[in-house]
């Protein structure tokens, strides 16, 4: 497949995420299941599709400087087309900028649009020479217009953030969001130790460095590829997981033995870090409300030698008296707004998460949180967990909990943080771990946990 035909399904991908508010993620996968490409061409086609995406907004505001008629209405595939020239003039330099002029101008003129492409050849070639002459909004008298547009996030979650943290947290957490996120790899001590791995690692000539927070658990990769499809993953090696995501099941703390619920388990990366941590000794019950996901569970723990875990479908939000009081410990790793993974998944910072729809996840959370306490024996605990920044969906959930139910602490942190060299955001809960983007690390996603023990 040549280059423009890859720049064709990168187009028809940001059509449909903008059009039908798509996941760009999942689209992708469906697109590389659909249809036969060479790898040189996924690259490609992942790397126009989340950059366009991640600097929408940035974009946009080029493309108006250069755009001589601004009320002439202009379609979005077009408008995508734009984007897509001004995303690789700026961040890719495999392809020489006129000859990647003509290939865009080549898309429009066989796209249902043909009379655009002498627009689209002179707002490109503009931006080759005048590249310098770009303006943005200045940040000392319009911080959030400034930084809303020079680093493409919506003017409302930018204000909301100054708000929260303040200029320079916001910053950071702007700027690391834009930032390509690197592959953690979590390994298999079921199956290899973490120093014949990183010697294996060695011998391929894979490059790698150790995880921030965890290195006698994880390693860390620029390029996933080199090792995608190897002996290594068909060998159970290793597991694709996030270092924040993976501080979640290190909190819980399960041991050996343990009866240990999962309450949203899908696609299965806590409950076999839970199971490995466990050393696969006792029962992990894992809950996914959705089939496909908990297929997916089962098919990660068999490849990596799990056989303790029992795949319920199940809602987590309702009760069901089967459960009550079985669990030693327990992980909600709760569906949020996503805010703090929008490196991972750009997409999420155009999708309609505002007050409205964050009061929908809400009544989900709290739900979450309270048919898990009817499943805790006395004596047991468990970890509260989202992947936001967001203190609807943290502190406020935990407060709320805790005053309705005495029987329940929230548990001291302190020694796990320092354990972990964690930094962590203080929060109106002290014991809360809140690790947020920029802030907390470079390499670190946003994300919150909470351990709560049920009393004997």
């Amino acid at each position: 497949m040549g280059q423009n035909k890859s720049r064709k399904l990168a187009l028809e991908i940001l059509n449909r995420v903008e059009n039908h508010n798509s996941f760009l993620n999942i689209l992708i996968s469906s697109f590389f299941s659909e249809y036969q490409l060479k790898e040189q061409d996924k690259a490609l086609i992942q790397e126009i599709s989340y950059g366009v995406t991640r600097f929408k907004k940035r974009l946009d505001w080029i493309i108006n400087q250069f755009l001589t008629n601004k009320k002439k209405k202009i379609p979005l595939p077009i408008w995508n087309i734009l984007r897509m020239g001004i995303y690789q003039i700026l961040y890719l330099e495999k392809i020489p900028d006129y000859a990647l002029v003509y290939e865009l101008v080549e898309l429009v003129k066989h796209s249902p649009y043909p009379a655009f492409s002498g627009m689209v050849n002179a707002i490109l070639r503009n931006m080759l020479r005048k590249s310098d002459t770009i303006e943005w909004p200045d940040i000392e008298s319009d911080p959030v217009k400034h930084i809303s547009v020079f680093y493409s996030y919506p003017e409302w979650l930018v204000e909301r953030w100054i708000t929260r943290f303040g200029l320079k947290t916001c910053l950071a957490i702007c700027k690391n969001g834009n930032r390509k996120p690197d592959f953690t790899l979590r390994i298999n001590p079921l199956k290899i130790s973490i120093h014949k791995f990183q010697e294996e690692l060695c011998k391929a000539d894979i490059s790698f460095q150790k995880s921030t927070y965890l290195p006698d658990m994880a390693v860390i990769l620029k390029d996933y590829n080199k090792i995608n499809n190897t002996l290594f993953y068909h060998n159970g090696w290793f597991s694709i997981q996030n270092e924040s995501s993976m501080l979640a099941s290190d909190f819980l703390a399960p041991t050996a033995g343990d009866t240990v619920f999962d309450m949203c388990s899908g696609p299965g990366g806590k409950s076999t870090h839970i199971a490995q941590i466990m050393q696969n000794k006792g029962e992990i019950k894992s809950f996914e409300i959705n089939k496909h996901r908990l297929a997916m569970v089962m098919t990660e723990a068999r490849r990596l030698g799990i056989n303790i875990i029992t795949p319920i479908l199940n809602d987590s939000s309702i009760l069901n008296n089967e459960y009550l009081n079985m669990a030693d410990k327990i992980l909600i790793d709760a569906p949020c707004s996503g805010s703090g993974v929008i490196r991972r998944k750009p997409d999420l910072k155009w999708k309609k998460w505002e007050l409205k729809h964050l009061h929908e996840l809400n009544i989900l959370q709290k739900e979450l949180l309270e048919t898990a306490s009817h499943y805790l024996k006395p004596g047991g605990v468990l970890v509260y967990a989202t992947c936001s920044m967001e203190i609807e969906e943290n502190d406020d959930i935990v407060l709320n909990f805790i005053r309705k139910h005495p029987d329940f602490i929230i548990q001291e942190s302190s020694q796990f943080i320092k354990k972990n060299s964690i930094v962590s955001y203080k929060t109106p809960i002290s014991e809360a771990i809140q690790l947020i983007p920029g802030f907390s690390g470079e390499s670190v996603d946003g994300f919150y946990m909470v351990k709560i023990k049920r009393n004997a």
